[in-house]
Parts: C-alpha cells; structure tokens; sequence
C-alpha cells in the first residue's frame, strides 16, 4: 500500500492510497492517524476504485494535475491537483509500478481534442440558430413536430429571442472561446505522460 497527502485545510487532509488492486480517495480530520484507520477499517468519506475498471491516467506536469479516466463513462473521472512534490512522487510511482498499461507521452491532438471538438459543436449550433432567425424573420413557417421536437421548439425559441444578428454574436463568442483556447494550446502544450490500459491484461500494482 501507498499512501499520499494530495492537499490538506486547517481541519483536513485529501489522501490518495494505492493498494494492489484498488485506488481510494479519502478525506480526514488532520487529528487522525491515517494509519490506524486504515488498519481499523475506519476511513471515512472514501471511495475505492477498482484499477481494472481504469482507462487510463494522465500526470499533466505543466499543472501537477493527474486525471483518472474510468472504462465505464458513468464513472466520473477524478482530477487531483497537487504540488509539484506530491505530482512527482505519484507519477514515478504509478509509471514504474501500475501493471498492463503502456506510457505514452501527452500528445498535442489528444490535448487539443476537446477545443476542436467544441469549435465544431458551437460553430454548428451558430450556423443552426442564425438561420433559423432568418427563417422566423422572414415569416417562414418553421415544424416543430415529430421526432426530436422538444430540441426543434428549443432551438427555434432560443433563435426567435436572439434574433440572426444576436445569435451570431453569441454563439460566434462562444466559438471563439474554443478557438482562442485551441490557438493557446498549439503555442503552448502542456508536458505530461499518459498511462494507457491494455485490452485483456489485469491491471493492478505490484510493491
């Protein structure tokens, strides 16, 4: 078993422990002895996740922030922010002691993903709502029935209320936001590692 302080208030400390087969996440009253309570089976707001259901794990070292993504996308993933000590401790550990996983260096696509991705999706929406606008401006009728109706009356009562030149505005802010975040990545892409699962191999850590 492993044990680390990841970030600690006046009253408690955030742990995180790594045992052969499991993660957990804890926190605790500073006055307690970590140690007895694991021993006495007297954690307290914890939760443990089985390292076989991990998808995988990313030490972003420009922001000493780790990320555990989980197989199953109901699991929400865990971000822990630490300093720079505590990040360097984990990530040796993890690399040279979590089995059935390949490490991989934080790729510029795989960080640049979520702004193309929301570049797109905002980009799209703008183009939806401003013509829609124009359709209602001009006096088109506009069908709201049928299949996916709630999300057609949606749109179109966003549009009517934004109006063409206020949907460009809005929705073209938000695509910018993604845009200038996507420009700020390619400049400057943050340094980390990825460890990987691999299919049909256990995952587990060896001591």
């Amino acid at each position: 078993m492993k044990i680390w302080i990841t970030n600690e208030t006046e009253k408690t400390k955030n742990y995180l422990i790594a045992t052969e087969n499991s993660i957990w996440i804890t926190e605790e009253t500073k006055d307690v002895n970590i140690n007895d309570l694991i021993e006495n089976n007297e954690l307290s707001n914890m939760s443990i996740y089985k390292t076989n259901d991990i998808k995988e794990v990313l030490f972003n070292e420009s922001d000493s922030q780790i990320t555990i993504e989980f197989k199953d996308s109901k699991i929400k993933d865990i971000e822990i922010n630490t300093n720079s000590e505590v990040f360097t401790d984990v990530n040796n550990f993890f690399v040279s002691n979590l089995k059935g996983v390949e490490i991989k260096n934080y790729s510029l696509l795989k960080q640049i993903k979520p702004s193309l991705f929301g570049t797109a999706l905002f980009g799209g929406i703008t183009w939806v709502l401003y013509t829609t606008a124009l359709s209602i401006q001009n006096g088109q009728h506009l069908d709201t029935s049928g299949r996916r109706s709630l999300i057609r009356k949606i749109i179109v009562g966003i549009a009517d209320f934004l109006g063409p030149t206020g949907s460009l505005i809005v929705g073209g802010l938000l695509t910018l936001l993604f845009v200038y975040t996507f420009i700020n990545t390619i400049r400057k892409p943050k340094e980390g590692k990825v460890l990987k699962t691999l299919k049909k191999q256990e995952i587990k850590f060896s001591f």
